[in-house]
């Protein structure tokens, strides 16, 4: 698994990680604005920003 890991990690560019670390930032903020507010409109927005980030990790690895 670690092997995996470090293969993929040495193919990702400055860009992608970049990507990732919007996408996770905006998974984030939005399970902090629902945490805070409660409201279902940021359960649905939190729910596919973290969807976004996953489908993302897994486009990344398959790269690799």
């Amino acid at each position: 698994m670690l092997e995996r890991v470090e293969k993929v990690v040495s193919k990702l560019s400055r860009k992608d990680r970049e990507a990732l670390l919007h996408d996770l930032d905006h998974c984030l903020l939005m399970a902090n604005k629902f945490e805070e507010t409660g409201k279902p409109e940021y359960f649905v927005r939190m729910k596919t920003a973290c969807k976004t980030f996953l489908e993302k990790l897994e486009e990344l690895e398959a790269k690799a």
